[in-house]
């Protein structure tokens, strides 16, 4: 081998070895670098289970993934992208990512989420006692995975509260709105019901007589109108009456002698009890029933003012309001021929049909004189002004004969006319004036009667 022939072959490995070198080095240099990267989303912010989440992987320089999910109802996958994992339990999970390459490099990363338990807002109220104010409310909550409570409570005591299950106060009738606002941090629902309040206790009461003791004299009987409101029970004491005690709603009572008499009502709820007293002042028994200012229509006016009149119930009978009832409590009926009054007469109940009147079921028969004048004046005007009691009755004779009943015109006035009721009571007529208007022509009276014959 000649020199130059070696020379090159050295020349030739020299050159093999810097270029292996050099091939190497690069080799070193080009190692590719890994990092494990990734993030989540919640499906429409809504972390209360079942949570939906969506994985992004951001990782660079892997080939390969591996997926835990702890927790999920998916728990691993080497999917680069994988299907969205869904958590369907309350807690803190742990989501890890382990990428590697072709070089054995690898990385991993580590996400925590945290899955609230599931969302929902509901309540009801354990209402202590009746709704009548004032109004106690326990609130219970029925909500599901919250961690915060915000209470409103619309005219209530407190007006709000943080408590899960707070107790309000209504004092105010009327409807209340109580709001709840439920929160886990991330989510926040809120629901309304409304309450109603029934007005507090109140007392009140008043009475009345039957039209024949309307001037309050003994023996009286009263008729208690109780006026109160959201009361449970009552009970009545009136010492002196009969009954004396009632636990009746609206009781009736006798008053068998004058005086003054206390009336005293307690009225009772679940809430409280009120007690109300009023006085009330029964009179001397003068036995006599006295009325004023009586208007009674001529025969045409009988459907429109009336032509009956009863003591006993204090007023003028029209025609469509005589029944089988109160036809035997009718006293007398007048029957006026028209408006110039020129042929008047008082009439008997039973014998209204003798006229243009239709006849009174059940009615009694009453002696009546119409013209003192024929058979002999026993009452003047003086007198009748001068009758305070049932007994100045007494010396009145009122003796029934035909002369009695004639009828009579509207040239004097006044005129008084007698009657004795079938049960012997006397009264008087004072005719006071004589109004002409047509068919609602009417004369005026003032009327005395006997309570008692």
């Amino acid at each position: 081998m000649n020199f130059h022939k070696y020379l090159k072959r050295m020349y030739s490995a020299v050159l093999l070895v810097i270029l292996a070198i050099t091939f190497n080095a690069c080799a070193v240099e080009e190692e590719i670098q890994i990092k494990a990267d990734f993030t989540i989303k919640v499906s429409n912010d809504d972390y209360s289970v079942p949570v939906k989440v969506e994985i992004i992987n951001k990782s660079t320089g892997a080939d390969t993934y591996e997926w835990s999910f702890e927790g999920a109802t998916v728990t691993s996958s080497t999917e680069k992208n994988p299907q969205p994992i869904i958590y369907a339990e309350a807690g803190v999970y742990k989501i890890k990512l382990k990428a590697s390459n072709k070089d054995g490099n690898e990385d991993e990363k580590i996400v925590e989420i945290k899955a609230d338990a599931s969302m929902k807002v509901d309540f009801e109220w354990q209402m202590q006692g009746s709704d009548i104010s004032p109004v106690t409310l326990q609130m219970v909550d029925k909500s599901l995975g919250a961690t915060q409570y915000l209470w409103e409570f619309a005219g209530g005591i407190p007006a709000t509260s943080n408590a899960q299950n707070p107790t309000v106060v209504f004092t105010t009738p009327g409807d209340h709105i109580i709001k709840l606002t439920i929160s886990n941090v991330l989510e926040t629902y809120s629901t309304q019901k409304t309450v109603t309040i029934q007005p507090e206790m109140t007392i009140d009461f008043n009475w009345s007589v039957d039209p024949i003791d309307n001037d309050y004299e003994a023996p009286l009987l009263l008729h208690l109108n109780n006026l109160s409101t959201n009361a449970f029970s009552y009970e009545w004491e009136i010492t002196g009456a009969t009954p004396s005690i009632s636990a009746t709603t609206n009781p009736d009572v006798n008053f068998s002698s004058a005086g003054t008499y206390t009336i005293i009502l307690k009225a009772t709820n679940d809430k409280e009890t009120k007690i109300l007293q009023k006085q009330i002042t029964i009179q001397q028994n003068t036995n006599l029933l006295s009325f004023s200012n009586v208007k009674l229509g001529i025969n045409n006016a009988h459907s429109t003012i009336g032509c009956f009149f009863s003591s006993y119930i204090g007023a003028v009978i029209r025609q469509g309001d005589v029944t089988p009832a109160n036809g035997s409590k009718i006293d007398f009926g007048f029957f006026g021929l028209n408006s110039s009054f020129a042929y008047n007469q008082f009439v008997s109940p039973d014998e209204v049909q003798n006229t243009a009147f239709s006849s009174i079921p059940n009615a009694t028969h009453s002696k009546i004189i119409n013209s003192q004048e024929l058979v002999g004046n026993q009452l003047s005007i003086s007198g009748f002004n001068a009758i305070n009691a049932g007994s100045d009755f007494n010396s009145i004779n009122v003796t029934e004969s035909n002369a009695g009943k004639t009828p009579f015109n509207n040239i004097t006035v006044p005129r008084i006319v007698l009657f004795k009721t079938e049960d012997g009571r006397k009264g008087a007529i004072n005719i006071t004036d004589f109004v002409s208007a047509g068919t609602s022509s009417y004369i005026m009276v003032d009327i005395k009667v006997q309570k008692q014959p």
